[in-house]
């Protein structure tokens, strides 16, 4: 009985080993590659990045290491993939490359983006970042589609906080011209017949050395005058 229990538990045994042949993970023996790590970007321009003369912001992306650690450190570079569908283009530099640390599964690594040359419009620029498999500097074979571009959107933020009381019908012309010449936002910009006064002489002195700015209908912009 027992010599049967034994032939059986060696039967069981040989399965089980021959099952786990058919079934054993491929090992990973491709070349190392990179993927993005995020999905989709978004970045907003502000008044106040108007104000301060901040005309481009620096953002910081990630990249996984697809495969073993790196026994060395690899370049990886970056670029904008054309997109004929996008109206507005948004406007983005990297480094010339990048580098990628042995024994890191990821990287971090910075761009620039450009403020929109059109501050007026609640429309987004964008771009396709990808990685600049065509440049002699990139050490990394295409890893997955699906990571290879992040799609990047670029806003300039309107405000809707206006007093129309204070400062008249809004415009985008009148805004950045009392942000010229306040230096503030309109959170900042107090509130009164004194301010009133200020910019409504302002402007006239504008006017005497510079065609009249028009508002969103094209017309000639007005501030309220007082005595």
């Amino acid at each position: 009985m027992k010599k049967y229990r034994f032939l059986l538990l060696l039967f069981v045994l040989g399965f089980i080993y021959m099952g786990c042949e058919e079934n054993d993970i491929d090992v990973y023996d491709e070349t190392p590659r990179l993927n993005l790590y995020y999905g989709n970007l978004s970045v907003y321009f502000r008044d106040s990045d108007y104000v301060k003369g901040n005309v481009e912001k620096e953002w910081a992306l990630r990249v996984n290491l697809q495969g073993y650690h790196l026994t060395e450190d690899k370049n990886f570079c970056m670029t904008v993939r054309p997109n004929d569908s996008y109206s507005l283009k948004a406007n983005v530099s990297f480094a010339d490359s990048y580098v990628f640390p042995k024994d890191s599964i990821y990287q971090i690594f910075t761009m620039n983006v450009s403020r929109p040359e059109n501050l007026t419009t609640t429309k987004a620029y964008r771009a396709d970042v990808c990685f600049d498999l065509d440049n002699p500097l990139h050490q990394f074979d295409p890893g997955r589609e699906d990571k290879e571009v992040l799609p990047l959107e670029v806003y300039v933020i309107r405000r809707n906080n206006w007093n129309e009381y204070q400062w008249g019908e809004y415009s985008d012309a009148k805004y950045f011209f009392m942000m010229d010449h306040f230096k503030a936002t309109i959170d900042d910009i107090s509130e009164g017949r004194e301010t009133q006064k200020e910019i409504y002489d302002a402007y006239e002195e504008y006017k005497k050395n510079n065609p009249p700015l028009l508002d969103d209908k094209g017309n000639e912009i007005i501030f309220k005058k007082v005595e």
